[in-house]
């Protein structure tokens, strides 16, 4: 019987390098789910608690899911507590009330002379009741989620430089790509305001709950 110990080089997918981030190539998109208040990747639930490190923002407009025409956030990020994977870089989309407080939290703390991106994020699901259309147009009441953004300092900057190392890395930077989830969008992160406002008042928003 031949032992792990006794294995030739044997790689098909290889592992995780010893301090360093994961890079998927196939991106893991982490749904902060509105409906239930947690986070999941695909059908499986991670639970509602997280802190993370955020390495690369950018903002899109169009449809994602079931939102049509609408302002989002890209977070590409690692997970520092919580359930999701750890040692991993991961993104999520945010929209509407979670992005503005978002951006609320990134003022206030650029205000200060900080970086936020140094520090670590906590989004907190918090309920709202409101009002949905349903598939007849009807308003009907309904309870839904949006993540509230706090922000702390750091003591250990260790997952800061396996970040920038992501960020310098031509090869695993160019993996911070999500066909996907973009393929109905446009990046705006290089468009003026003025050609942001053509776009955005040239289609019809559908207002979402959230």
């Amino acid at each position: 019987m031949t032992t792990k110990q006794e294995l030739p080089a044997f790689s098909v997918f290889g592992s995780k390098p010893a301090d360093a981030l994961l890079v998927p190539e196939i991106p893991i998109a982490v749904r902060n789910n509105c409906q239930s208040g947690c986070w999941t990747i695909g059908d499986e639930e991670y639970g509602n608690k997280c802190s993370m490190t955020i390495i690369k923002f950018s903002k899109f407009f169009g449809n994602l899911g079931m939102t049509k025409q609408t302002l989002w956030a890209q977070l590409w990020f690692i997970a520092e507590s919580g359930n999701l994977p750890h040692g991993t870089v991961m993104l999520t989309y945010i929209k509407s009330r979670s992005l503005n407080d978002f951006n609320r939290l990134v003022v206030s703390v650029q205000s200060r002379g900080i970086e936020p991106a140094t520090g670590i994020f906590t989004p907190t699901f918090v309920k709202h009741s409101g009002q949905k259309p349903d598939e007849n147009g009807t308003l009907r009441s309904t309870n839904y989620y949006s993540l509230k953004w706090d922000w702390a300092e750091r003591t250990d900057f260790s997952i800061i430089s396996q970040a920038s190392a992501v960020l310098t890395d031509e090869k695993t930077r160019s993996n911070l790509y999500d066909f996907e989830g973009t393929r109905e969008m446009v990046c705006l992160d290089n468009y003026s305001r003025e050609e942001i406002k053509a776009l955005t008042d040239s289609k019809p928003a559908l207002i979402a709950a959230e």
